[in-house]
């Protein structure tokens, strides 16, 4: 006869992993009448009682609350009357400042500084539908996204986060070991970035010129948090090095599973006047592409520090 006694050390061994919730569950704060309420149980906070226009400064304490409820959180969430698009970079100064980064299909906005419109009757490439950071094609890429949702679907069109910290906390220390030997290659037309925004064949090879392959590793460390997160993604990761091809790709797969696990994301729900910014160091995101024929039209600044 054969039977295992099953204790409770036991059942955490045999059983996947599951986050340590003590590091994530917080409460809301406040100052000056400004206040952060955790949007999910890892990642994301909502803003209320913020007013961004032509007039006042916005008060110290609610800056410092903001800066450090993005690091936090990874993004934050501003509801609809914090900013109009005319003052939507002196919502991005209290974090950065605002660097244009457009394409063929998502041009300048024309309304305001250094801003680009996403309008979904027009950006015919589908990039933002696939998991990423923002430009980690690049050596140093920005550390912070913020957009502006200007008309939004009345349904759909929401925004997936996932927080790469919190996806590194599932992975098995022993595997975690051996990754972080690793380096992968990111290029910036791994899923056809350049080659679909642009047409042009002189556009297109300065482009890659510009931007040419890079090496990274696999686990990274937040530079101000000190959390390690898993720095690849689905649209700029080419392969791993030092490693055959199969290998490569399952251990992608082992990465991009534990991005998309539930406990680890967050659907962000979208309504006209919504503005929002995400730490591109934390969290990864991607567009959903179910409202259809409703307009969507956005404006998204790129954000330095500051």
């Amino acid at each position: 006869m054969y039977g295992i006694v099953v204790d409770n050390d036991r059942l955490d061994r045999i059983q996947p992993k599951i986050l340590d919730m003590t590091r994530y569950l917080a409460s809301a704060s406040e100052a000056d009448g400004v206040t952060v309420t955790p949007y999910s149980p890892t990642v994301g906070a909502r803003v209320s009682g913020l007013r961004i226009d032509g007039n006042g400064d916005v008060a110290p304490g609610v800056r410092k609350l903001l800066y450090g409820a993005l690091l936090r959180y990874g993004f934050l969430s501003f509801e609809p009357g914090t900013v109009g698009v005319e003052h939507f970079e002196r919502l991005v100064s209290l974090f950065g400042k605002a660097k244009l980064m457009n394409t063929p299909y998502t041009p300048k906005t024309g309304k305001s500084g250094e801003l680009n419109t996403i309008d979904a009757s027009t950006k015919k490439t589908r990039m933002n539908y696939i998991w990423h950071m923002d430009q980690v094609f690049q050596p140093t890429s920005p550390p912070y996204t913020a957009l502006l949702g200007e008309t939004m679907p009345a349904l759909g069109g929401d925004t997936l986060f996932a927080n790469a910290t919190a996806a590194y906390d599932l992975l098995d220390p022993l595997l975690v070991s051996y990754l972080e030997t690793l380096t992968a290659v990111h290029d910036a037309d791994t899923m056809g970035y350049l080659t679909l925004a642009y047409h042009d064949l002189e556009a297109r090879a300065e482009q890659r010129r510009k931007y040419p392959p890079i090496e990274v590793p696999l686990i990274r460390t937040h530079p101000e948090t000190g959390r390690k997160q898993i720095f690849v993604n689905e649209l700029y990761t080419h392969r791993i090095l030092g490693v055959s091809r199969r290998t490569s790709t399952a251990l992608l797969d082992i990465l991009f599973d534990a991005l998309s696990s539930p406990e680890v994301q967050a659907r962000h729900r979208w309504e006209s006047g919504t503005a929002l910014i995400w730490d591109n160091r934390t969290v990864q995101h991607r567009g959903v592409p179910d409202f259809g024929a409703q307009k969507r039209v956005m404006h998204r600044a790129l954000v330095l520090a500051g």
